[in-house]
């Protein structure tokens, strides 16, 4: 069933009032621009997931009154937004004449409030007595415009790092392989190197190799270690030994779970020679490794108790079993591993000129670190997801619980600072996955449709504000994805802001009296052909997406057959436009557009046709699995042949 297009007032007049005072939108713009409207089960089930106490219809009246006084007792904001120091007007009055306020500022020191001249930026804490009740709030104070690491117009090279593979790899690429990519592509000129997420992932039971799908946004992928450059590698003949009785593995596809089985066996090896040797400079490492980052032993023993159990933390009993030891040493070791090849490949980068650039994905897996460290900051009973489109007709259902965007707020955005600073130690680039979700998120009850769903918002300024501040702490630039339908207010907060916007040439191409018409990229944007969820320059031109969309029903032979004859239009057009090589073509024309950064999928420059994903597909297609067709060594001896440099 379709949303309802609005006829009249669907809702009750005063639930669409509670709805707004809790950010629950009870009607968007779809594709087309017509107004749909909530459906009135789903605005209760979102408002009692955001712990309004209704259960029906009977409770609106007295909740709406709550909440009303709720908010007018409130004295302070928990979180206040002083855009380059100033704070606004409107929070530098407090209510009541007997308040008495005292800011802390991030150093330790108090100063008067309101505050006479701007704030240094920073985090600063905001504390309201009144009648001798305590009010807290965040104060943030920070640039308007976030950093970006670029001044002049770059190019670099997308990969995914399970998709590389050399002689020294075992079974998928490894960070040792992300280097190599950083020297290749600093050969040719380019300055930037773009992956996937890579962040922990469940890879036995449950098993789920999505990076899309992580365990946590706070800890890395062991997958990705490089063994034989782990210090303790040169002195341990058993992990040696083990390592070199591994089979070699050249198939075609990213076995995860043999895959991770075997690299664990070599960790496994130097995690217990590590911990019974005892002394050292390598364990004074650890050891200060671990002092600066505590949670990694609670995130252990997380990890360590779900090997033990073989299930989510959903499903685990209420009496735990011991913590096994060892275990949690091996999750605590390759932890510090792991980030210790991150630490070095971004200095490698740095070496070369080379910026690495990261995402950070919007959802988590379920059974997560995060949603079992910090449940109350996860809305229970909802699913983040997409409304109806022409293709996903019933919606989106991308099934990770949405953050809780008042809770977000109350505890100072202690976890976002955390998980954005965790990827600015590494990353220069920061791509911030459907970034309209800054703004607000499609959440879908759960038992219902996506179809049902419905959109709430969130705190954007305070999130633009976090994100600003931390790419100034760390010279770094962000990122936001932008594609498909974004109000228009998102892009305009997006160039406020100084987040650079995506382009992708394959969702530009449009014939219009006979020529093709490419859409000037946005000044400064990330500009590339496609993305991780499109086919291939080369597929999109041979309609092999076409070809695999009617395969798996997600159009029928009548729309399969007018995609064709359009898609052939815009061939003709753009050989017209830019001679019969198109990539060429196509890539020219984005490196003299006014784009930032042109980012080229490796995979185009031989003309690959398979995609690594396709969205909204599990057992039909081997998502996050292709390996690349040449192996590193192999790139630097033939990239002669369908290399035509990075340089612009």
């Amino acid at each position: 069933m379709a949303p309802r297009t609005v006829t009249g007032n669907n809702l009750n007049r005063q639930l669409t009032q509670l709805a707004r005072l809790y950010g629950v939108l009870t009607s968007y713009a779809d594709m087309k621009k017509r107004r749909q409207e909530a459906d009135p089960e789903s605005v209760l089930l979102a408002l009692r997931a955001l712990g309004a106490p209704v259960r029906g219809q009977q409770d609106i009246h007295a909740a709406l009154r709550e909440k009303r006084e709720d908010l007018r007792r409130r004295v302070v904001q928990p979180v206040i937004v002083a855009w380059e120091g100033r704070v606004p007007q409107h929070h530098r009055n407090l209510k009541g004449s007997s308040a008495k306020a005292t800011l802390v500022l991030e150093d330790g020191q108090t100063q008067r409030w309101p505050p006479r001249s701007p704030l240094p930026l920073g985090y600063h804490r905001l504390s309201v007595v009144v009648a001798g009740r305590e009010f807290r709030s965040l104060v943030i104070a920070a640039p308007t415009r976030a950093h970006f690491p670029l001044s002049e117009k770059s190019s670099g090279v997308f990969a995914p790092l399970y998709a590389l593979h050399s002689g020294k790899s075992q079974g998928a690429g490894d960070l040792a392989d992300m280097a190599t990519l950083a020297e290749w592509t600093a050969e040719r000129g380019g300055r930037v190197i773009s992956t996937l997420p890579l962040l922990a992932n469940f890879l036995d039971k449950p098993f789920e190799p999505s990076p899309y799908s992580p365990i946590s946004r706070l800890f890395w992928n062991e997958f990705y270690i490089h063994a034989p450059a782990v210090p303790e590698f040169d002195a341990s003949p058993e992990a040696k030994a083990r390592l070199k009785s591994l089979p070699a593995r050249h198939s075609k596809l990213v076995d995860y779970k043999t895959s991770m089985r075997n690299k664990r066996s070599v960790l496994e090896t130097l995690a217990d020679s590590f911990f019974k040797e005892g002394g050292g400079v390598r364990r004074e490492e650890f050891e200060t490794f671990v002092r600066n980052d505590p949670e990694v032993l609670v995130y252990a023993e997380f990890r360590a108790q779900t090997d033990q159990l073989q299930r989510g933390w959903h499903k685990w009993p209420a009496q735990l079993p011991p913590t096994d030891e060892r275990i949690a040493h091996y999750h605590t070791y390759v932890q510090w591993i792991v980030q210790s090849q991150l630490r070095e490949l971004e200095e490698r980068c740095r070496r070369h000129d080379c910026l690495l650039y990261l995402d950070l994905p919007l959802g988590l897996h379920r059974d997560s670190f995060d949603t079992w460290r910090y449940p109350h900051l996860f809305v229970e009973g909802m699913s983040g997801g997409a409304p109806p489109d022409p293709v996903f007709t019933t919606g989106q259902d991308w099934a990770f619980q949405p953050m809780h965007p008042e809770r977000m707020r109350e505890d100072g955005y202690s976890y976002t600072i955390a998980y954005i600073r965790n990827h600015l130690r590494f990353a220069k680039i920061l791509r911030i996955d459907h970034v309209m979700g800054l703004h607000r998120l499609y959440w879908i009850p759960e038992g219902l449709r996506g179809d049902r769903g419905l959109y709430v918002e969130y705190p954007a300024d305070e999130m633009y504000a976090i994100l600003s501040l931390e790419s100034h702490r760390s010279n770094a630039g962000i990122v936001g994805e932008n594609l498909g339908v974004v109000p228009d207010y998102v892009n305009r907060s997006m160039r406020e802001h100084n987040v650079r916007q995506l382009y992708v040439a394959q969702y530009e191409t449009a014939v219009g009296t006979g020529k093709a018409i490419l859409r000037n990229p946005p000044e400064g944007s990330v500009a590339s052909l496609n993305t991780h969820d499109l086919f291939p320059f080369e597929g999109f031109l041979q309609e092999t997406d076409i070809d695999e969309r009617l395969r798996l029903a997600f159009v029928n032979a009548k729309g399969a057959a007018q995609e064709r004859r359009y898609r052939k239009k815009v061939r003709k057009a753009l050989e017209a436009a830019f001679g019969k090589n198109v990539f060429e073509g196509c890539t020219r024309f984005l490196e003299k557009s006014r784009a930032g950064i042109v980012l080229h999928n490796l995979e185009d420059f031989w003309k690959e046709t398979r995609p690594q994903n396709i969205p909204s597909t599990v057992r039909e297609h081997a998502n996050w699995r292709r390996r690349m067709r040449y192996s590193m060594e192999r790139l630097r001896e033939i990239d002669r042949f369908f290399n035509r440099g990075l340089r612009g």
